[in-house]
């Protein structure tokens, strides 16, 4: 695990001291995504920059940039990739004679050997920058599930890229940029800013599962490797997908397991992180540390207790650390640092809490993201848009006759959300984090959404594409939120996060797998073969998801009150965005009157002002 950046010149312009000075301070931004070595390259084009967290190969070996024998190729690689034995052996028939015994040179060669076609072998997370010396062209690529983050900005001069975004916005090149107003729009409606758009006018984060080429005149050119389907018709139904995704996993959390340090978990009172320790205890033969985070000050958050359970009956080495209410602040300044773009996760505050926890003991932890939105896991946003599906088959007037049913008769789950204008446009307003009314209040010139996000145009009714949809919905758009969040808390402590349930192979069975076999309607239970699998092997499980969660609306009332006040309740405008400052502090009393579900909306404008101050343009000036 590592972090990597650099800069490609066009039209055979050479380079410069200041360029190579450049990348030095981008890479020396990210320490702690690499503690434990640094590198540079360049010839008269392109520079390469590198730092390294050791966890295969610790050996000089491993040390990057890394070059091929005959000196053509380097490349700088982020990640792991967790299937690199079988194409080692696959690419020493072709002759190639490794040095190390890590995953990088396997990477390197793979890439010389097939060119971006290799990236369809890979399976793991990773975000890399391969560079031809001979035709000096450099290809960026990120994983398939977009697990590692990779950061661009285009110039008159050159393009430059990074693993965090505020490493791409503080260089030379990105000096003038403005703010992109539909990008802000983004933000403003989502808490984070999906790809490929960032921020910044002309800056880029690399859409998961691609591939960008760009030659010495600046030409680019695309690919894409894998997508998560849209709609693949189920060939895999009841206790058939249960052994399917029992038997994946298996391999899946035995490839994770694979390090030259000793491997840990982190540990929830949900599904999904409990399975995956099952399945690492089972497979390691250890009594694997595992992690936990407390809530203090809030039993309905607490999933602790759940959490402890798990570990007694798996027989995992336990630790357990409470967040207070009274550490918030000192909190605050990590998190801030650690979002290195803008996102209004604030499930951050947790998430850096635990990292820091076990990376005082150790390198590297396997966790339970990703089982959710391949599973259909959040019930939540899932059920009432499949038990609303079929209004959206009635012409208007029906659909005021089903609500006026509903409120006379109490029958049928007609509310007005059927009057939207199709189901896409619906589940978007179930992504939003502010409820519409208050966002546009708040924000009365707020931009349309990019005419090119595809996200949510899908005018469908049909039951079985409908429930599709909306997985691929979350796997594409929610699942890179908490990508975001778990990836910058974990590296921000120097701690490598392992993901088994977004293993090419799991979700090659989620992909198969029969809607039906997954959501229960009447009991409102989703991810069932997840909870199938578990239930093989322990007695204990829970229904109600919670997750690594804190009470933020407590905290916006009490200990962050006066920073919210200070930096945000009296602001004309937010990054050249008008604010309505009477609204703004309408909603704020809203929450000190106890309405919960502003937390949310005013976390997003405190975070983003808390971003702008600490990597926005002030830090580029």
């Amino acid at each position: 695990m590592c972090g990597i950046s650099g800069i490609i010149r066009y039209k055979n312009i050479q380079l410069t001291e200041q360029d190579i000075e450049s990348v030095l301070n981008m890479t020396s931004q990210m320490v702690r995504r690499g503690p434990d070595d640094e590198g540079l390259w360049h010839d008269k084009q392109s520079v390469l920059g590198f730092r390294r967290l050791s966890i295969l190969d610790l050996k000089p070996t491993g040390h990057q940039p890394m070059n091929s024998h005959d000196g053509r190729f380097v490349m700088v690689f982020n990640g792991e990739l967790y299937n690199f034995r079988e194409l080692r052996a696959l690419l020493e028939k072709r002759g190639v004679n490794f040095r190390s015994t890590g995953d990088a040179e396997v990477a390197l060669y793979a890439l010389a050997e097939w060119g971006p076609d290799a990236l369809e072998s890979f399976n793991g997370m990773y975000g890399l920058a391969f560079y031809d010396t001979l035709e000096k062209n450099l290809l960026l690529a990120r994983d398939h599930a977009g697990i590692k983050p990779l950061y661009y900005a285009q110039s008159s001069q050159g393009l430059v890229f990074a693993s965090q975004y505020n490493q791409v916005i503080q260089h030379p090149w990105a000096s003038n940029l403005s703010v992109s107003q539909e990008a802000l729009s983004l933000y403003l409606r989502f808490g984070w800013i999906p790809e490929p758009y960032a921020l910044l006018d002309n800056t880029h984060l690399l859409e998961a599962g691609t591939w960008l080429k760009i030659d010495r005149e600046g030409n680019f050119s695309r690919g894409r490797f894998y997508d998560f389907p849209k709609y693949q018709k189920p060939t895999l139904f009841g206790e058939e997908a249960v052994d399917a995704l029992d038997e994946a996993l298996d391999h899946a959390v035995r490839r994770h397991l694979i390090s030259d340090v000793p491997v840990g978990v982190f540990l929830s009172g949900g599904i999904d992180s409990p399975l995956v320790a099952l399945k690492a205890r089972k497979i390691s033969g250890q009594r694997l540390p595992a992690f936990t985070i407390g809530v203090e000050d809030d039993n309905n958050m607490d999933e602790s207790q759940d959490a402890a359970e798990y570990a007694g009956e798996i027989d995992l080495d336990f630790h357990l650390r409470m967040i207070r209410s009274g550490s918030v602040l000192d909190l605050l300044e990590d998190v801030v640092d650690a979002s290195t773009e803008p996102t209004a996760d604030f499930s951050m505050f947790p998430a850096l809490m635990v990292s820091k926890f076990a990376s005082e003991s150790l390198k590297v932890v396997l966790t339970g993201d990703g089982g959710d939105e391949p599973f259909w896991g959040y019930t939540g946003r899932f059920i009432p848009m499949m038990e609303q599906a079929p209004y959206f088959n009635l012409p208007l007037p029906a659909r005021y006759g089903a609500i006026a049913a509903r409120k006379i008769l109490g029958v049928g789950f007609a509310t007005r959300e059927i009057l939207y204008p199709s189901i896409g446009r619906l589940f978007q307003k179930k992504q939003t984090i502010m409820p519409e009314v208050d966002l546009f209040s708040l924000f009365p010139e707020i931009d349309n959404l990019p005419e090119e996000l595809d996200l949510f145009d899908y005018h469908g009714t049909d039951l079985d594409e409908t429930a599709q949809f909306i997985r691929w919905n979350e796997y594409t758009m929610h699942l890179q939120r908490v990508l975001i969040k778990a990836d910058r808390a974990s590296m921000h402590c120097s701690l490598e996060t392992r993901l088994p349930l977004l293993d090419k192979e799991v979700l090659a069975v989620a992909a198969q797998t029969d809607w039906c076999t997954c959501l229960d309607l009447n009991k409102r239970l989703g991810k069932i073969p997840l909870r199938k699998v578990l239930s093989r092997h322990v007695k204990h499980q829970t229904h109600n998801k919670k997750g690594f969660t804190i009470p933020m609306h407590q905290w916006l009332q009490g200990p962050l009150q006066g920073l919210l006040q200070e930096k945000v309740i009296h602001r004309r405008d937010l990054l050249g965005q008008p604010v309505n400052r009477g609204y703004l502090s309408n909603v704020n009393e809203r929450l000190l009157e106890g309405d919960r579900s502003m937390a949310w909306g005013l976390w997003l404008l405190l975070s983003l002002v808390l971003w702008e101050e600490t990597h926005g343009k002030s830090q580029r000036n």
